[in-house]
């Protein structure tokens, strides 16, 4: 039998290796690492005596594919002296915060589609610098998201002397402006709540989402003898970034028509033919509902309504009365509110009844 040398087979070998490994480069690894995408709207919220750190919960994945596993957050942040913050956006000097679980968040919390976290107190002479990133239950880690500065900012005492004053279906709210450090302030601004005193929903609804600059506010389309309660606060802001003082003292107030309608003129009062006969200038008010018409009796002291009397009459005659008597004469107006709103008495005028 013919036999190959051994060695003749070695070439042989080696091509089988060579193409059989063909493609084999150590370790597998994944076709892709899928995180999620880039928080890229970090920026910071007020709310009454706080500030928040605040950001969108990534909703797809850098490959654009859904869901986002994630898992926790990584806070960073980097504190510099004012005077020494020319690396302020710079990758340098940024440590580890803080980690947020967000199955259960040892700080901060989910609103919606965010996620806000309470900020510290910024030293004067200092600024923190924050940025974030994501992880998901892999392990693997977001690119690091926009950088925010955060600078100090004064403690600002809220409005003072907040007053209410009510009319129909509006509340007029003026109040003093907190005394502020003016080297410190950009804008100063003012942000007003609401909340009705019957309601449900106790908590201070925001009805100026734009701060107002002047320290009055006129609230409509309000509900007539309800009771609603007020408070104020003082917005402003210090190298873009904005604070909000703690709520004002809560101001009470029940809006609805307390304006009666101007007292009548040109009264005058007679004795005729039996009767007394009485007549007045008619009433501007816009809303008039009326007239009532008083009368006292000097002989027995009795003081009552004799007559109600519509808008289109502006006289009237008393028969029932008895010859010889003195009696007292006064007229009001009243309005068309619920309260029916009525004006200050005519000045009494008597008559002697022949």
């Amino acid at each position: 039998m013919f036999k190959f040398p051994i060695y003749s087979l070695f070439p042989i070998l080696f091509v089988f290796i060579l193409f059989g490994a063909c493609g084999k480069r150590g370790d597998p690894s994944p076709f892709r690492l899928v995180v999620p995408e880039k928080i890229d709207d970090l920026r910071v919220e007020v709310a009454p005596g706080k500030r928040s750190l605040v950001w969108s919960l990534p909703n797809v994945n850098v490959d654009k594919t859904r869901p986002v596993d994630l898992k926790s957050f990584k806070v960073l942040l980097k504190k510099l002296p004012v005077d020494q913050d020319s690396c302020r956006f710079c990758d340098e000097g940024f440590f580890e915060y803080l980690t947020i679980a967000l199955a259960k968040p040892a700080e901060g919390f989910v609103l919606g589609s965010s996620f806000y976290l309470p900020l510290p107190a910024v030293p004067y002479g200092f600024v923190y610098i924050y940025s974030v990133l994501s992880i998901n239950s892999q392990g693997w880690i977001s690119e690091v998201s926009n950088k925010l500065a955060v600078n100090a900012l004064p403690e600002v005492s809220p409005p003072a002397s907040l007053v209410c004053q009510p009319s129909a279906s509006v509340v007029d709210l003026v109040w003093q402006p907190p005394v502020t450090p003016a080297q410190f302030i950009e804008i100063l601004s003012y942000r007003v709540y609401r909340r009705e005193v019957s309601g449900i929903n106790k908590t201070w609804r925001l009805i100026t989402p734009e701060p107002i600059v002047n320290s009055e506010y006129v609230d409509v389309g309000l509900s007539d003898w309800s009771a609603y309660e007020y408070v104020v606060t003082a917005f402003l802001s210090a190298e873009g970034i904005f604070y909000e003082s703690n709520y004002s003292l809560v101001a009470q107030v029940i809006p609805g028509d307390y304006s009666p309608p101007l007292q009548l003129e040109n009264f005058s009062a007679f004795s005729y033919q039996g009767g007394a006969q009485l007549v007045w200038s008619p009433s501007p008010a816009a809303d008039l509902a009326g007239y009532r018409v008083y009368r006292r009796d000097k002989v027995t002291g009795i003081d009552q309504v004799v007559a109600v009397l519509p808008p289109s009459k502006h006289e009237f005659t008393d028969l029932n009365i008895h010859l010889g008597r003195i009696y007292y004469y006064r007229v009001t107006a009243f309005d068309q509110s619920d309260r029916n709103n009525e004006s200050l008495p005519t000045p009494e005028v008597s008559v002697t009844v022949r």
